[in-house]
């Protein structure tokens, strides 16, 4: 078996169901303007996985928004912010994963697209506060997802070499990111991925409940 000693986890569609609610509050800023709501499929094509400066800006170009991108992202902080406290709860296997890596004294991070402090806030809302030695943010590294730095950053602040490292996303837009940087990739399909191409994985699961942990190393 495979003997890596560190894990880096994507936020969204990987440690929790975030997603819908990004995709609610996103809807409910924009039709309060009159135009029409982003479907599920322009979601999947355009904004899964992506900053949420990139977000907005193709929201803008989609919808045709006139208000400016800074504009759009401090109303969306401030609905998101509360709705993930309230709804937020972790995906199935992610406690056993985590568990896991604590008997076998493995590293963990967080690689995420979504601003540092959202993810602050999301761990806190599923008590996971204190569980990676590391929280990286998309305002943590110049280039975002596709871009593999987030990753590479990830596993030098863990003292390892991606390759050393398995990488857990579930967007394209994270696989090629966590691929690109060395990282042994496993993709978790999820309700907004199922219709994409998830195959540069080296691995692809239905959940983190069927991770299998002969792949890490016992530390």
């Amino acid at each position: 078996m495979a003997d890596f000693q560190g894990v880096i986890f994507d936020m969204d569609g990987v440690l929790v169901d975030s997603e819908p609610i990004f995709l609610r509050a996103i809807n409910r800023l924009i039709t309060n303007e009159g135009v029409d709501p982003i479907s599920e499929d322009e979601n999947e094509e355009y904004l899964l996985g992506t900053t949420v400066e990139l977000t907005w800006d193709r929201l803008r170009e989609l919808r045709h928004l006139t208000a400016s991108t800074e504009d759009y992202i401090g109303r969306y902080d401030k609905l998101v912010r509360q709705v993930l406290i309230e709804e937020l709860t972790p995906q199935p296997g992610v406690k056993r994963l985590l568990d896991e890596c604590v008997q076998r004294r493995l590293p963990k991070a967080v690689a995420s697209s979504s601003l540092r402090s959202w993810v602050n806030l999301k761990l806190g809302a599923i008590k996971l506060s204190d569980a990676f030695e590391v929280v990286l943010g998309g305002d943590d590294v110049s280039q975002g997802k596709p871009h593999p730095e987030i990753y590479r950053l990830a596993a030098q602040c863990l003292s390892l070499r991606p390759q050393l490292c398995i990488a857990i996303e579930d967007s394209p837009v994270g696989i090629a990111a966590a691929v690109g940087s060395g990282a042994y990739t496993i993709a978790v399909r999820t309700h907004f991925t199922r219709n994409l191409d998830i195959s540069q994985a080296h691995l692809v699961l239905d959940s983190l409940e069927d991770f299998d942990l002969g792949l890490l190393a016992n530390g």
